[in-house]
């Protein structure tokens, strides 16, 4: 009886060390795409996510870029994961400019759209804010949103965090 225990509690231990595992180190899978959620096998923060995202432009034009910062509200609000995409209404619009040697994103192709999300690279020590560039398609005229997903660490993460507005004239 007592070994049944002792190898339930080994189980049981290694699979709750394990679970943070099995997070996407070196960013989201393209089937995060549509629904923003990662495949962490654990389900999302209620709460409030301690983290802003700010648009550096409340107005822009098509073809035009605004720059975008993730931010913690403090100092422990690191970010070890990140999926951000801009969208008109459910709908991913626009792409993302991120020099290939950018330590944090990189470019990911929702769909047949190019470059149209960012998410995180392997982090090795979280940062409290990364910053990158939109722009806006050609002939676009609509409100846009920010929408990102944010990830603390491999179990505590915020779905579809929201920006202000942005008008696209």
């Amino acid at each position: 009886m007592k070994m049944a225990y002792r190898f339930a509690c080994v189980l049981l231990t290694v699979a709750l060390c394990a679970a943070p595992a099995l997070s996407f180190s070196a960013g989201a899978p393209a089937g995060a795409c549509g629904d923003m959620i990662p495949q962490h096998h654990t389900d999302p923060q209620k709460s409030a996510a301690p983290y802003q995202i700010v648009l550096s432009k409340k107005e822009i034009r098509g073809n035009e870029a605004v720059t975008i910062t993730v931010q913690g509200n403090s100092a422990k609000d690191t970010i070890k994961g990140l999926l951000c995409q801009t969208r008109v209404g459910e709908t991913p619009i626009g792409s993302f400019d991120v020099p290939p040697n950018n330590n944090y994103i990189q470019k990911v192709d929702c769909g047949n759209s190019k470059g149209s999300a960012v998410t995180h690279k392997k982090i090795e020590t979280a940062p409290n804010a990364i910053t990158f560039n939109w722009i806006a398609p050609k002939g676009l005229s609509e409100q846009a949103r920010v929408y990102c997903t944010i990830a603390l660490n491999g179990g505590v993460f915020w779905v579809k965090h929201t920006s202000d507005f942005l008008k696209v004239n």
